[in-house]
């Protein structure tokens, strides 16, 4: 069986037809897809199986890397930021020409989903046969290539899991595997189609080749992915000897790579071509084994299966100081555990962005009955250089840069330096957080942020230059707190904070020239706070998967100063300003369909805040309401209340795992709405005397690390209530000192 990705599927197929019809299969060899059917036709699993495993969400997670919401680990997580680009070094290994860094990732698609599915799916059969393929319910090869000696590998013994694995891996979507100090990469690149290491090995009498790849065409000097192919994939004799069986040559160049979603045409079309030569077969093949002598087999086969519980853990690639860190992780000696604990413990690790990769393997003591896992853990590279930013049609232009150290020692030990630079945001940070070891786990987090918010009622397509703003915030502020984890995907965090936040605005239309000076309201800030958060999302800017639930109660206190622009004598204006403030935000994505996912979205605020010494003032120090980029970055104050409920609904139309369209659409209810007097004081409506209504729709282009997007919005009270425009990359700002 060939390698050529999705396509592959009909390999499936071919087996079904020929089980069907009482035709044996002896031995079966296979590259890279073809490994993956091959290898689970040999450890026992009926066609029907397979199928079930390529339809499953497991193993969409394999290809696409992104786990599964519920093995999400958001304890672990950092605070996300807003870089596209990171790179990579250590600082462990300098030498004269300085640390060394990876300009480029070696993977695009992250292998943890997959190396953790090949422990339940591959380690009982492999245990069993004592990682001898002559002796699994089918005898099989694959194969693999050594790209340092510029070879072919083929796995007639070996650990089944990582034999597969490593012919799977395809050059730059998935990491390289090392088995035997060997680097290893899809078997494709140098033998896509095994019928040589058949012959060799196993001498059939007659030979089925299933096809479902081609030599890639002379690449167009101008096409970098088709020049990199001819670079990589060596030409494959898809034959079989004259005489020697029967090939199958299958056109499929209609689906592409990773069209993982055609299984049952993908497997109809395999079944189909075995039929339409199941005469020939037949009279090739006299011998047949009937379904019920095939089914006893297998089930012979598999009842010898030990079941996977697990004893001992045995972890190798870290360092003493690291392994006490661990071990207060990991669960205890002797204690036994099966794969659900494995399986929590194992995507706890993942999630951890000091952990580069673990490679899992269970090995069977058979003394007692049980496994032993052994882990392979490699560490990250102690320092990391992120770039990133949004570009957009409005005003709303950004860069980033950040900084980040971690290290993995006794304990677990990360910081970082942030900063950003655009017209309406600027802001700079400096942040570490340690992790302390044990198996209930807490942190312990410091964080100074330094930003400003230049705000704007107004905005237009494109940005102009020398635009006045209508108020600007200054904010300076630290906060220390401790955070412990609820669940895998939840966590709860308190603290204390204090801050110094400055406000300038202009209560005046007249005073239009910005040098003629702003009011300015000043707030010296204490606070103590708690929050519970779970968090599943799967992007920050446009998710389409996932959930976020949060809940934060705060007490808040301190001193409000304000001093007028018309004020000559400079006198200051002074009052004790203390609140205590409760927020619950609730957003959920569910699938309807392939192509269908609806979300809902609730928040609630409330603030016993009072009213400040002017309308401005209160206004711009309430809780805004901004869900959108756009929202962002244009100040409107009709979605700006003290007390608040939101509702809203988002149907989203998935085209394909790159593009979907989405409409987003908000329903603000304010308690009491903040008024304007004739004085410029502020004073509260009645309740629920007024309602506002936002809608966006947007074209959304995702390539993994951020996103582009195409928008129209309204607002029903805005000084323009329809807006279009561009976005590109990802806008996030840290957050204020009071939310």
């Amino acid at each position: 069986m060939s390698g050529g990705g999705a396509p592959g599927i009909a390999h499936i197929g071919v087996i079904k037809a020929l089980e069907e019809n009482n035709i044996p299969v002896d031995y079966i060899t296979g590259t890279s897809i073809g490994a993956i059917i091959g290898g689970m036709y040999a450890i026992g699993l009926t066609p029907n199986e397979m199928i079930t495993v390529i339809k499953s969400d497991d193993f969409k997670q394999w290809i696409s890397g992104e786990p599964e919401w519920k093995n999400q680990y958001y304890y672990i997580q950092s605070d996300p930021k807003p870089g596209i680009l990171d790179f990579r070094f250590s600082i462990n290994n300098l030498n004269s020409t300085g640390p060394k860094i990876y300009l480029l990732p070696s993977n695009l698609i992250s292998p943890g989903q997959m190396n953790y599915a090949f422990v339940p799916l591959f380690s009982q059969a492999n245990a069993l046969c004592q990682g001898n393929f002559d002796k699994l319910f089918v005898p099989f090869r694959c194969v693999a290539s050594d790209i340092y000696n510029k070879e072919t590998v083929v796995f007639r013994q070996a650990e089944l899991g990582d034999a597969i694995r490593a012919s799977m891996t395809f050059p730059f979507m998935f990491m390289p595997i090392q088995i035997n100090n060997r680097l290893l990469f899809d078997g494709g690149i140098y033998n896509n189609f095994p019928v040589d290491i058949m012959r060799k090995d196993f001498h059939p009498e007659y030979t089925i080749g299933s096809v479902v790849a081609y030599n890639p065409p002379k690449a167009d000097k101008r096409d970098p992915l088709m020049l990199l192919q001819n670079m990589i994939i060596h030409p494959t004799d898809y034959s079989l000897p004259e005489g020697g069986g029967l090939l199958l040559n299958f056109k499929l160049k209609a689906f592409n790579t990773f069209d993982f979603s055609k299984v049952d045409e993908l497997v109809q079309i395999g079944y189909d071509s075995v039929m339409a030569h199941l005469d020939e077969i037949k009279s090739r093949i006299p011998r047949q084994q009937t379904k019920e002598e095939l089914s006893e087999r297998r089930k012979n086969f598999r009842s010898q299966f030990t079941a996977l519980k697990f004893r001992h853990i045995h972890v190798e690639g870290v360092d003493s100081n690291q392994m006490l860190y661990l071990k207060n992780i990991l669960p205890p000696e002797d204690t036994g555990y099966d794969l659900n604990d494995f399986k929590k413990n194992y995507f706890k690790f993942i999630s951890d962005d000091r952990i580069s990769e673990i490679i899992p393997h269970a090995k069977l003591n058979p003394p007692g009955g049980y496994f032993d896992l052994n882990l392979s853990i490699e560490t990250q590279d102690q320092m990391k250089l992120m770039f990133g930013g949004f570009i957009s049609s409005s005003t709303t232009n950004q860069a980033y840069l950040g900084i980040s150290y971690q290290n993995l020692t006794e304990y677990a030990l990360s910081a970082c330096i942030d900063a950003q630079f655009g017209e309406i945001y600027n802001g700079f940070s400096l942040g570490t957080r340690i992790d302390m070891p044990s198996r209930k786990s807490n942190y312990l987090k410091l964080k100074f942020v330094l930003h400003k918010f230049n705000n704007y009622k107004g905005n237009r397509l494109f940005q102009v230059e020398n635009r006045m703003q209508d108020f600007t915030q200054n904010e300076i502020y630290s906060k220390l707190s401790t955070g412990f984890p609820l669940g895998m995907s939840g966590r709860l965090e308190s603290g204390i904070g204090l801050g110094l936040l400055t406000d300038y605005y202009t209560q005046h239309n007249s005073l239009i020239n910005p040098k003629q000076g702003s009011d300015v309201s000043t707030y010296a800030l204490g606070s103590v706070f708690t929050r519970i958060e779970s968090n599943t999302l799967n992007d920050l800017m446009y998710p389409t998967r996932g959930f976020h639930y949060s809940t934060s109660l705060q007490l808040t206190g301190g001193t409000e100063k304000f001093r007028a622009i018309t004020d000559t004598t400079q006198n200051l204006s002074r009052r004790k300003d203390n609140w205590l403030q409760y927020h619950a935000k609730a957003e959920h994505y569910f699938s309807l369909s392939t192509h269908l996912t609806l979300g809902v979205y609730g928040e609630l605020a409330f603030s016993n805040r009072k009213l400040l010494q002017n309308y401005t003032a209160t206004v711009i120090q309430a809780r805004s309401f901004e869900p959108t980029a756009y929202s962002r970055s244009v100040f409107n104050e009709a979605y700006s209340a003290n007390q608040f409920l939101i509702v809203g609904i988002k149907p989203i139309y998935i085209i394909n795992d790159l593009w979907h369209a989405r409409t987003e659409a908000y329903y603000f209810v304010p308690y009491k709405n903040i008024l304007r007097n004739i004085d410029n004081t502020a004073a509260y409506s009645k309740p629920f005397s007024t309602s506002q209504f936002m809608a966006e729709t947007t074209l959304v282009f995702s390539f993994k690390v951020a996103s582009a997007s195409l928008f129209a919005n309204y607002y029903s009270s805005a000084a323009s209530q329809w807006n279009f425009g561009v976005n590109i990359g990802i806008l996030l700002f840290e957050p204020k000192f009071t939310d």
